[in-house]
């Protein structure tokens, strides 16, 4: 099994502490990475004798957030001084740092946290809590030396928007479930909150002056996303729907929830305890189907429905929509103190409105030129009205399309659509920067892995000075479809959270992999504490075929220390009473092989592994004399990969790779690429395709890697007994909208993976 190795740091605090072995800078495990750090070889013990020192009342929210993770963890609170020098706790002011830059001094004699602003003395605070052992974030008593190493750090955040967001409407979670998410968020120095509260399939804020968005809208009965939820919980618990989200109302069983107005007063002032901002969404004019359903005048025709691909949207046309929304966001902003109110407006469907002749008859009156423009012109109305409460109007990218003022800010999310960033920026608009293909943290961790979370760069390496001043910051979204309970939430969370966290905050070319993995590690710990069932990395050498004539070596491993892992061979669901996994073994007969790792109480996903025992495939009797693939292509003709059919009279294109070619960037593309791969010894090869969405790799009639279905992109692999000579290959690929990404490799006997166009041929 491999490990990554690491050192306890409570153990190492408190070898240290006897005159042991220092600790060494890699071995504070601080995420985010502070700017500026300094370690020594002492270090400072908080016990019930030692005193806080608190100069102002700006230091009072750091102050007593310290004093409630003290009371719970160890039992007993400091006690407050107007002055210590010995054994003390104190917070120091220093006007010329920035608003949310700290300093933080640790000796043997006291810990110092200097700042100008409550930003900084509450950072300060998050970083003491990472120094101190673990069970800080226990919410009960345990005995343990609450040593501190002793350092001086100096740090600030890159960025001054560090956002998560969470969908309520899909699926809905409790006030407690939120505020003990913005815990997590505290404890990483993140600040901005973005609840998105309204949507299709539930409206969950209260309006007083609308009561059938809640008393209606907020409730119903089973849909498409719970039914696939249910479906998985057959095999995996954590997509069990949360069953104190179900109500009987008239007699039926309904799934739903909202919060009232009091309960978000409460929300946004827990938030701001821990300095964070909660950002309201409420989505218009599209995604509107809970109100419009309740209010169906809001709609063109008068009725609530979907379109080809989206719901009917808010009639533009007509006086009553905007007096409705502007109605809902005056209570809206009376609730939330945040600048920016959130609008939505991604995923219209504007057909509607090509078909309203109220909405065309705006268009016209306005000399609008289509309806993007028209969607502009209900957006400059929604900005204009928010100014009239002191609000700025925040949207999803789709807004630039028909135009901006300098006033709006937009989220950047569609990679598919890179030019809105410079729209933006050249117009004078700020942004957030969000990307669907990197921070959206309902996609799976296999297709958006914790790496891929952590590499990515927000700001586009040729924005200019200017253009980069609009880039406010990051934010990752949790979409709730297919997280139906707080359980869920956690594990497409962590640890990608972390990943955001140290992006968001330090500076641009500083970041180290192998570091912050190795802190991760550290991480686990400290989430085994606080309850969280984060993610588990996957299972190494599965979710492949093991091919083989006479026998085969399994082996597996994850990047996990102290993990183990559990297996069967007839295909039924692993448990920690299957059989375990203690080293390399080798299979001599074909099995469906299912794999689970466990982590003290935390389980990972299963694996699946085909190992099959084949026969020699001879090779096809033809000399292919031409590099590279055949490849026939076609638009918006398939919705899935298996759908995927080649005309009798289809055209294929000569292509030198297997990728997305001149089809990048588009959507709902389907492709075949045909061949011939040269085997040139005989042996077992194994072929892999990355794809989002589905790909399928055949040789002959042969599946070997099933990648099948729409999804995002992951890796599958398969194995196939090949004799010398040139194989029949066929690659079949569908991309079923919201970006795209194809490649393929293969790789020899004792070889490494090469991209497979290098052996494939055709005549």
């Amino acid at each position: 099994m491999k490990i990554r190795s690491f050192t306890l740091l409570a153990l190492a605090i408190f070898l240290s502490a006897c005159g042991q072995k220092p600790l060494q800078p890699e071995e504070v495990h601080l995420i985010p990475q502070p700017l500026g750090m300094e370690l020594k070889k002492e270090s400072f013990q908080i016990t019930a004798a030692t005193q806080l020192v608190v100069t102002n009342r700006e230091q009072e929210k750091a102050a007593n957030y310290l004093q409630g993770l003290l009371e719970k963890a160890a039992g007993f609170q400091l006690a407050e001084a107007t002055e210590a020098s010995n054994n003390v706790i104190r917070f120091e002011e220093k006007a010329e740092l920035e608003k949310e830059a700290y300093e933080l001094t640790v000796n043997s004699n006291s810990i110092v946290i200097t700042a100008s602003s409550g930003e900084g003395w509450f950072y300060g605070v998050q970083t003491l809590r990472q120094l101190l052992p673990p069970q800080i974030e226990s919410k009960i008593k345990v005995d343990s030396p609450w040593m501190v190493p002793a350092v001086t750090i100096a740090d600030k955040p890159r960025f001054g928007w560090r956002g998560m967001e969470m969908d309520f409407s899909r699926h809905f979670f409790t006030i407690d479930e939120v505020k003990e998410f913005m815990d997590y968020m505290a404890l990483y120095k993140l600040n901005t909150y973005h609840m998105h509260l309204t949507d299709d399939q539930g409206w969950r804020i209260e309006i007083k002056k609308y009561p059938l968005l809640t008393e209606k809208g907020a409730w119903r009965i089973e849909s498409s996303h719970d039914r696939a939820c249910i479906e998985k919980a057959k095999e995996n618990e954590t997509f069990k729907i949360a069953e104190k989200n179900y109500h009987q109302i008239d007699g039926q069983r309904m799934y739903g929830g909202f919060f009232t107005q009091a309960q978000i007063k409460e929300i946004v002032a827990y938030a701001a305890d821990r300095y964070i901002t909660v950002i309201p969404e409420i989505d218009m004019p599209g995604h509107f189907k809970a109100a419009i359903d309740n209010y169906p005048y809001l709609a063109c025709k008068g009725e609530a429905g979907w379109g080809e691909t989206f719901s009917i949207p808010a009639c533009l046309g007509q006086d009553e929509t905007y007096e409705f929304v502007e109605n809902i966001l005056s209570e809206v902003a009376e609730l939330f103190p945040s600048p920016y109110i959130h609008i939505g407006g991604d995923e219209v469907n504007i057909s509607e409105w090509k078909q309203c002749p109220k909405c065309q008859k705006t268009i016209s009156t306005h000399k609008l030129k289509d309806e993007h423009e028209l969607q502009a012109h209900f957006n400059r109305n929604l900005e204009s009205f928010l100014h009239t409460k002191g609000k700025r109007l925040l949207g999803w990218d789709e807004i630039v399309e028909g135009g901006l003022t300098e006033d709006a800010t937009m989220m950047w999310w569609r990679n598919w659509a890179p030019e809105a960033r410079y729209k933006a920026a050249d117009n004078g608009n700020d942004m957030i920067i969000c990307p669907d293909f990197e921070y959206y943290f309902d996609f799976t961790n296999e297709a958006t892995p914790l790496e891929k979370v952590y590499n990515y760069e927000p700001v586009p390496e040729d924005f200019t000075a200017v253009q980069e001043k609009h880039v406010l910051g990051v934010q990752a979204n949790l979409w709730s479809e297919m997280i139906p309970n707080f359980q869920r939430l956690q594990l497409q969370t962590f640890p990608r959270m972390l990943a955001l966290a140290e992006t968001a905050w330090q500076p641009k070319g500083q970041k180290n992999l192998d570091g912050f993995l190795e802190k991760v590690q550290q991480h686990y710990k400290r989430m085994d504490v606080m309850g969280i069932h984060y993610y588990i990395p996957p299972i190494n050498g599965m979710n492949k075929t093991y091919a083989f004539v006479d026998s085969i070596q399994v082996a597996l491993d994850i990047d996990l220390k102290d993990a183990k892992i559990y297996y069967t061979l007839d295909g039924t669901q692993p448990t920690e009473k299957s059989i375990p996994y203690t080293g390399a073994f080798w299979a001599k007969e074909s099995a469906k092989m299912l794999a689970r790792a466990y982590n003290g109480r935390i389980w990972g996903d299963v694996y699946e592994a085909k190992i099959d025992r084949q026969q020699w495939r001879s090779a096809d009797e033809v000399t292919p004399n031409k590099a590279g693939f055949q490849r026939w292509a076609a638009e918006n003709q398939f919705k899935v990969v298996e759908e995927v059919n080649v005309p009798a009279e289809a055209t294929f294109k000569t292509v030198a790779t297997a990728d997305m070619g001149e089809y990048e960037g588009k959507e709902h593309i389907s492709m075949v690429f045909q061949g011939y791969f040269k085997a040139e010894t005989e042996g077992i090869y194994e072929f892999s395709t990355t794809s989002d969405d589905g790909s399928l790799l055949y040789i002959g009639d042969t599946l070997v890697v099933d990648n099948g279905g729409n999804h995002a992109a992951q890796k599958r692999a398969g194995m196939i007994a090949l004799k010398p000579g040139y194989h029949q290959l066929t690659l079949v690929f569908h991309q079923g909208g919201g970006g795209g990404e194809l490649s393929a490799t293969f790789a020899a006997p004792e070889q490494t993976h090469q991209p497979l166009a290098s052996a494939v041929f055709f005549e």
